[in-house]
């Protein structure tokens, strides 16, 4: 319902929509530009991808490779190795089996209606509103109320078309087409503004980036950031990025880029 995952049709239809009026590149090509002062041509874009879902690879990297578009995939190292859920989806989950008609939010202190799909959509968008701007909120007691108020058990991992994650293997075809740049997203996708304020953000960064060089031998250089506000990153995790040579780090901030762009306060557009 928000667009998270998107039927292949629409997104054939985009790409070829792109393609036709504007100017595909890939992420060398961005920081090349951007570093050298070069002038990009009209309508350049960029496709990117978060998280690391299965179906990136099943369904869109086909697309990409016969529309000759390339893009960049910022993996959670976490979901590779544990096919694992973050929060979020955790919680859509229980609320798509549940069988109540209401869920009480011990840290809003109050019970929600969940009696059909706008109202579950309705609360969904207000837990997203307000646990990902407070990190005062421990998430995984958040999440483990709900499933408390819900009497669900929260799953750690699920095979969904729309769950299942990438494997190492998969990774690794990705890597090697030409076509295509891999990125890093942190170890447990939590915000790293979050896990700054309990002081474990350094070693989620060096997990993820551990991890790409143990499991497939390959160094980093571009990275994304969970969940991508400005509440989310700060000068410190910029200089820890950079300290492992992390070259760039694009935000989720919606807006459009200028040919003199902070490499690691880039925009991005949702499709």
């Amino acid at each position: 319902y928000n667009n998270k995952h998107i039927k292949i049709e629409k997104f054939k239809e985009i790409l070829k929509f792109l393609k036709k009026i504007g100017c595909p590149i890939n992420f060398d090509e961005l920081i090349y530009k951007i570093n050298n002062k070069k002038k990009f041509r009209r309508r350049t874009f960029l496709i990117s991808f978060d998280d690391g879902f299965y179906n990136n690879f099943e369904n869109a990297c086909p697309i990409l490779k016969k529309l000759k578009i390339p893009a960049i995939f910022f993996l959670s190292t976490d979901f590779i190795e544990n096919n694992s859920l973050s929060w979020i989806d955790k919680i859509e989950h229980l609320f798509e089996q549940t069988k109540k008609k209401a869920v009480f939010i011990k840290e809003f202190n109050k019970t929600f209606k969940i009696d059909g799909k706008a109202a579950k959509i309705k609360i969904l968008d207000l837990i997203r509103l307000k646990v990902k701007n407070n990190f005062k909120i421990n998430i995984n007691q958040f999440v483990n109320g709900i499933s408390k108020s819900l009497r669900i058990k929260v799953p750690n991992h699920l095979n969904t078309e729309i769950d299942k994650k990438l494997k190492w293997n998969d990774v690794k075809k990705i890597k090697n087409n030409n076509l295509f740049t891999i990125g890093g997203h942190s170890h447990l996708h939590h915000s790293l503004g979050y896990l700054k304020k309990n002081k474990i953000y350094k070693s989620q960064i060096k997990k993820s980036i551990n991890l790409f060089y143990k499991r497939i031998g390959y160094k980093l250089k571009y990275y994304s950031y969970p969940e991508g506000q400005k509440i989310d990153f700060n000068r410190l995790i910029i200089n820890e990025l950079k300290s492992y040579k992390i070259v760039s780090c694009p935000t989720a901030i919606p807006g459009y880029n200028k040919a003199n762009q902070n490499l690691f306060k880039l925009y991005r557009v949702q499709l």
